[in-house]
């Protein structure tokens, strides 16, 4: 093709005439654009009110001919030939030669298509976030400054066309036969992360090759993109007989494709399953994450597209400066599509990538009634005071009074609390203007005497940016808010007081949740209370007794909040119209609503006051030894003669002195579970409680207190593997397990290393054995 260079513009004169736009309500925003006929911008104007648009090019152009588009505002810098098109722009190639200095180019543009300029508009909105392990409980974290990517997937009347003969044959056989005979694909389990609900879920993926085989297409369908009570009704006729089913039989390749678009709840779990390969996609826009992970954006369907979008996201977050890492792009895209999507449906994105990066969960708190001067008292940790008898609205509404006195203190789940308690308070942003600096969190056991301050550091992390010789790198320095003594300006100072983090409190950057999660529960502490230290429990010898030297101190213990001024002095919360206020839902994932604390009895005078119940003793655990009548099994061999009408009993002792552990006896022949007492026989959904004790130590039973006992006979045959001889073992090895679990918790975590175990082995022989 021959080019030339020009010094002198081309002008392109465009008179577009928009019919029945003056009636129009909504304005409608159109521009002309100009592009070489290999696509390559080379500029746009917009249309004035009269249809007219000019455009001056200096530039190479072709020799030959340009592609003149009218169509609707793109935001981007240099608009895409393809995304114009998409969303319905009107084209014209104008001729073109190098002695040519102006072109001229009309449209008519009827009112479906501008019209659909406008309307085809959808809003897409949702939150990537990534879960994080703090202790044993999974926090959902905000991933920011993250890119994400939205594309649409290919529509089934798009995708069911083409697909291979091959493909489609395969796909009759599994329809008419209700089966799937081979799987095609095993599929890894599923990354961490709740499958987000409500709207078009993705797939999950928990499918082995071995589940797909027993999986009918019912099944599949059944567990696909939450579908309506319509599609559930004609999926459960479709193992009977269905139009569907039929054309699988008998229809022809034609008749069968349409069907199968005509299903797509049922055809998008067979295409994630089986032929994910097929689904193809184009990207539609782009958003930037802010910092709670919240990402917006429309984009425009297009005016030849009826179809409802189906949505796949990537995300990308830059890691080392310009360098920029893929951390969600979840594969198959079929398995995660978010099907039909409604415009303005919120989806929840997890990525598990270890190079994202997550920001501080900011959820929204909200006051009560809307009151903006409040202090926040959230949570222990990682349960928010709305889980905790005595601190919870809802709990308080809900329990009987008897019984919510008995409970104050403990957790929703009755755990009582141990081990290193975090407070974690949210201060409004109003108070800093009132002059409202600094806290104090101190501590008392029981209802009465002094509270002593706590005094172990708290320290806060600011994110800033640091030169390299690779570049600037974020880093994350801790800042320590306190306890530190406060001058009160007289020559004296207030000790013990802690700077409430305020935005203008950072010595750099911005505060910002660090990328451990050590870290992490350093930084969303306001303090420390170590309740080991303060009220330490029991531990046992082997035979049961107490550890010399180790005292119960369970109990109900106080936390005191009391606020400060920039000198130290109190602050009157009631001449400042401040409140005290605690989480009015049952987590802290989403907008916080409070309630005002002092209905609760949690405000006395200008101080906030809670309880809570803690419990630092140890568990003990013990396998006495197994017996026949008043024949045990020996400690050295462990051996029972024994015949098939014999009964054994297998004691065990499972202990906490207040009751407060669960408890689970197994033993096991061979590889066999023979008895199994992990379990609540009232609720199999609930692990065995130990029983509330001030007795000595007893067998846990839950029918009262007996050991377990089985007969010989059983014990040999009972739960055999399909090799073995139906008739049982003559001699058989035998292994006795006791696991005692403490329920304490210090909000972050349930394993506090007060749990208890035991173990013991025995043979039992219906055969004489050497003695010797």
């Amino acid at each position: 093709m021959n080019t030339k260079d020009t010094a002198s513009p081309v002008a392109i004169t465009i008179q577009a005439q928009l019919l029945d736009a003056a009636k129009s309500e909504q304005k409608v925003e159109a521009m002309a654009y100009a592009f070489s006929s290999e696509a390559a911008f080379l500029g746009s104007a917009p249309l004035n009110d009269k249809g007219e648009a000019k455009l001056s090019l200096q530039t190479k152009v072709p020799a030959d001919s340009m592609r003149v588009l009218v169509g609707p505002r793109l935001d981007d810098k240099e608009p895409d030939f393809a995304e114009l098109m998409r969303r319905g722009a009107l084209e014209q190639h104008l001729a073109y030669n190098p002695r040519q200095r102006e072109l001229k180019g009309q449209f008519t543009v009827f009112s479906p298509i501008w019209l659909c300029w406008l309307r085809s508009a959808v809003f897409v909105q949702g939150q990537l976030l990534k879960k994080v392990v703090i202790g044993g409980s999974v926090v959902d974290f905000p991933v920011c400054n993250a890119t994400v990517e939205i594309y649409e997937v290919d529509p089934l009347y798009i995708i069911i066309p083409k697909l291979p003969l091959l493909v489609i044959d395969r796909l009759r056989d599994i329809i008419a036969s209700g089966r799937i005979k081979e799987p095609v694909l095993t599929l890894p389990p599923h990354g961490p992360g709740p499958i987000p609900e409500p709207g078009p879920d993705p797939l999950p993926l928990s499918v082995t090759g071995a589940q797909l085989r027993r999986l009918n297409t019912t099944n599949l369908a059944a567990q696909s993109h939450a579908p309506t009570a319509d599609s559930m009704a004609s999926l459960t006729a479709l193992s009977e007989a269905t139009e569907l089913r039929y054309l699988a039989q008998t229809g022809s390749t034609l008749q069968f494709q349409q069907a199968l678009i005509q299903n797509p709840v049922l055809i998008r779990p067979l295409l994630c399953w089986l032929y994910p390969r097929f689904v193809t996609m184009q990207r539609v826009g782009t958003a930037l994450t802010d910092s709670c992970g919240h990402f917006r954006t429309i984009f425009f369907q297009g005016c030849h597209n009826h179809d409802i979008p189906d949505l796949y996201f990537k995300a990308t977050q830059p890691i080392f400066g310009p360098i920029k890492a893929t951390i969600y792009a979840p594969t198959p895209v079929a398995c995660h599509t978010w099907w039909d999507y409604v415009s303005g449906t919120e989806v929840k994105l997890y990525t598990s990538s270890p190079f994202a990066h997550t920001c501080a969960p900011c959820p929204p708190v909200v006051g009560p009634n809307g009151v903006g001067r409040w202090v926040a008292f959230l949570a222990i940790g990682g349960i928010p005071l709305s889980q905790i008898y005595g601190t919870s609205k809802a709990l308080k509404d809900s329990t009987p009074p008897a019984v919510l006195a008995a409970r104050r203190g403990l957790t929703a789940d009755r755990r009582p609390w141990g081990g290193l308690l975090r407070p974690r308070l949210l201060f409004a942003n109003e108070l800093e203007a009132l002059g409202v600096r600094h806290y104090q969190i101190s501590w008392r056991r029981g209802f009465s005497g002094l509270f002593q301050p706590l005094k172990d550091g708290i320290q806060h992390y600011y994110r800033h940016d640091v030169n390299t010789p690779s570049g600037i790198f974020p880093a994350w320095t801790p800042y320590t808010l306190g306890p530190k003594p406060v001058p009160t300006g007289g020559g004296t100072s207030v000790p013990d007081l802690t700077q409430i983090p305020y935005a203008s409190v950072a010595p750099e950057g911005v505060w910002d949740t660090p990328p451990s999660a050590g870290e992490i529960i350093e930084h969303l502490s306001s303090a420390k209370f170590p309740s080991h230290l303060f009220a330490p429990g029991l531990s046992y010898n082997g035979n049961g007794t107490p550890v010399s030297g180790t005292t119960d101190d369970s109990g109900q213990y106080q936390l005191k909040v009391d606020l400060f001024d920039a000198q130290g002095q109190p602050i009157d919360i009631h001449a400042l119209g401040i409140k005290f206020v605690v989480p009015d839902v049952p987590d802290l994932t989403g907008t916080i609503y409070t309630t005002d604390a002092d209905p609760l009895g949690l405000v006395v005078g200008n101080s906030m006051i809670i309880t809570l119940h803690v419990d630092n003793n140890h568990c003990f655990a013990q396998i006495p030894a197994p017996s026949i009548g008043s024949t045990f099994a020996d400690d050295c061999c462990g051996v029972l003669q024994a015949q098939d009408s014999d009964v054994v009993s297998l004691p065990y002792q499972a202990w906490h002195p207040h009751g407060f552990a669960n408890y689970s006896f197994v033993t096991v022949r061979g590889v066999r579970t023979v008895i199994d007492r992990s379990h609540d026989p009232l609720n199999p959904s609930l692990p065995l409680p130990v029983d509330d004790p001030g007795t000595p130590l007893v067998n846990e039973d839950p029918t009262g207190g007996s050991p377990a006992t089985m007969t010989v006979h059983d014990l040999m045959t009972v739960n055999l593997p399909a090799s073995c001889n139906p008739a049982g073992c003559l001699v058989a090895g035998f292994s006795e397990n006791l696991y005692v679990d403490s329920t304490a918790t210090d909000g972050w975590n349930y394993e506090l290393g007060y749990d208890a175990s035991a173990v013991r082995a025995f043979v039992l022989s219906k055969v004489a054995l050497p003695t010797s």
